[in-house]
């Protein structure tokens, strides 16, 4: 239990530390753009780096072009082992793609949390029976985000890096 006053929220000294989420029944890699949702795709097991790679060289560019991205694309995820691995990064690099780099340890300014947030409020109508009921409706509720959500989050990253750094790293408002 958690007790602070409301005018600590956001105070560096009332932030519990945490520790990163394994596991789970259904893993699912997603991207979207300031247009729009991307592909998502379902990922069994441990995701490691040659997997995440994988899942890059089979949707990154598809989503790219789905939304119509362009040449002008600046991918951001974070500093995640996974993401950060030799063979990531080797790859991205080779394919020449621009990246914002972002803190490992801050979900709270990642627009995919706030994204995959959404998808669980949505998700919270349903009740899948069973496993490929679950994959089915999250696909679904996924193709309905529209574009006023994403327009939101990716017009909110600036004010997310201001306030992380406004912050020095603790939490923020996001």
């Amino acid at each position: 239990m958690v007790l602070r006053t409301p005018t600590e929220e956001f105070n560096p000294k009332c932030a519990v530390p945490t520790v990163k989420h394994v596991g789970g029944n259904v893993k699912v890699w997603g991207c979207f753009a300031w247009n729009g949702v991307g592909n998502s795709i379902f990922v069994d097991g441990n995701m490691i780096g040659e997997m995440y790679k994988e899942i890059f060289a089979e949707n990154l560019f598809q989503s790219s072009k789905k939304l119509q991205l362009g040449k002008e694309m600046v991918f951001q995820h974070d500093n995640d082992p996974k993401h950060a691995s030799r063979v990531v990064k080797n790859w991205l690099d080779k394919q020449c793609v621009k990246r914002l780099i972002w803190s490992p340890f801050s979900p709270d300014m990642n627009p995919i949390e706030h994204l995959r947030d959404e998808l669980e409020r949505r998700m919270k109508k349903h009740q899948p029976k069973n496993e490929k009921e679950l994959r089915k409706t999250l696909q679904a509720e996924w193709k309905n985000i529209g574009q006023d959500v994403t327009n939101k989050l990716v017009e909110s990253v600036p004010n997310r890096l201001y306030e992380c750094t406004r912050m020095k790293g603790y939490p923020t408002r996001y």
